[in-house]
């Protein structure tokens, strides 16, 4: 099942909650038209306690599309539905880059998410399968956690930007995203990702952690 996720920035200047509000009602109502697609979830990043660093990627939230098959995904794109979305973008957005990516199946919602977004730094198989197979121990490990789902951006796959809209000049081409029962169980897991990066920094660069609130639109 072809999926793919959009990285968004608010606009700049907006209020957290006025950008929250907007994506998930006028925006969500304009995409929930969308042809061809099975499943639209909205991951509502949460502000980071402390300045991000200067390597961070700009994300206010990211988007999770599956499609029905890969016939539909151009149509989608070229539809009436998606020159509404992106004449819409630019009232709660600065920034937007998205691409296909390589996906467990469609995975049940959580409302709350974990989300860790990164490089490779060198895109091997192998560190494919060590990285699927750390994701898994981890997400058996935590307590309260329900889901984990692994997502890398196919390579030379075409990138969603707009000419409006800033875009993320390294998109990350791992996003791994962990479903938590509460948010407190997320929390002791991102204290948890910081005690083991050093098993995966020596396949990932620029590895970054985000806290969301999940929503499902269709």
């Amino acid at each position: 099942m072809p999926k793919r996720i959009t990285y968004l920035e608010k606009r700049d200047g907006m209020p957290r909650e006025d950008f929250r509000l907007h994506w998930s009602t006028t925006h969500a109502d304009i995409a929930r038209d969308l042809p061809g697609v099975i499943t639209y979830r909205q991951n509502h990043v949460r502000p980071p306690s402390a300045s991000p660093s200067a390597d961070a990627y700009a994300v206010d939230g990211i988007v999770e599309l599956w499609f029905e098959d890969e016939s539909v995904v151009h149509a989608g794109f070229d539809s009436d539905v998606a020159r509404r979305l992106a004449a819409d973008e630019p009232n709660f957005l600065s920034g937007l880059t998205g691409g296909p990516v390589s996906a467990d199946d469609l995975y049940e919602p959580s409302p709350h998410k974990l989300w860790l977004l990164a490089r490779w730094r060198s895109d091997t198989s192998a560190d494919h399968e060590a990285m699927t197979a750390w994701t898994n121990l981890r997400a058996a490990e935590w307590s309260g956690a329900l889901t984990a789902s692994v997502n890398y951006l196919n390579p030379g796959g075409p990138l969603l930007t707009r000419k409006a809209l800033r875009s993320e000049p390294r998109i990350p081409q791992v996003a791994i995203a962990f479903g938590f029962t509460s948010a407190q169980s997320a929390a002791d897991a991102a204290a948890a990702i910081a005690d083991e990066l050093c098993q995966i920094q020596g396949m990932l660069d620029n590895i970054h952690v985000y806290s969301a609130e999940e929503l499902v639109i269709i």
